[in-house]
């Protein structure tokens, strides 16, 4: 089993939050100064800066233009700006499938599945509550659009978002037989670290 675990290519996470726990979040106020808004044409070249500072390297401007021509996307998605830049973002998206069903564990049932995408912060403003901020605004417009479900990826190291996340209700899904072994470590790793997760 350790030897199947170790021959598994490297998947990003999956963490995974219901509707009702979506409704079930609390409302989040921004310090002043800040604003949490849509997108608007115009906001590519400061919200590319803040992705590429988190580490989202390939997002230029063409590609947040690219990203951002689908409609459903463009206004769903929640954008922190302050002093006329975008220093926060959270990107809507959605899915389709056929497959089990996460919440009601039934076998091809089908579901509208959410998704937060490209999740980020820009350095100098961390700390603020702006990722809980955009985070919940997407994961509401998603639920109100009609999800059951909202998903994020994330990796093992991105230790602080998955404590945004797992306070926010979202949980961990343990699609491989890797996942419970990685989530063991990260909880270990986040109790370590003084954000022990009931």
């Amino acid at each position: 089993m350790n030897d199947e675990r170790r021959a598994l290519p490297q998947k990003q996470l999956c963490m995974v939050v219901g509707a009702a726990g979506v409704r079930g979040m609390p409302d989040v106020a921004v310090p002043a100064g800040y604003l949490v808004r849509g997108y608007r044409k115009g906001d590519g070249v400061t919200l590319a800066e803040t992705l590429q500072a988190v580490g989202f390297r390939n997002c230029g401007v063409d590609r947040v233009v690219e990203t951002l021509a689908d409609a459903d996307r463009r206004a769903g998605s929640a954008l922190v700006e302050y002093r006329g830049a975008i220093v926060a973002v959270t990107f809507a998206s959605r899915t389709s499938a056929t497959e089990t069903n996460p919440v009601t564990g039934r076998p091809g049932e089908p579901w509208r599945e959410g998704v937060l995408d490209y999740v980020a912060t820009h350095p100098d403003h961390q700390g603020r509550g702006l990722g809980r901020a955009t985070c919940t605004a997407v994961s509401r417009y998603l639920v109100e659009q009609g999800c059951e479900t909202v998903q994020l990826l994330t990796d093992d190291w991105r230790l602080p978002a998955i404590h945004l996340y797992l306070s926010m209700g979202y949980e961990p899904v343990m699609g491989r037989s890797d996942m419970p072994e990685r989530w063991a470590a990260i909880m270990s790793e986040l109790e370590t670290q003084g954000h022990a997760h009931a």
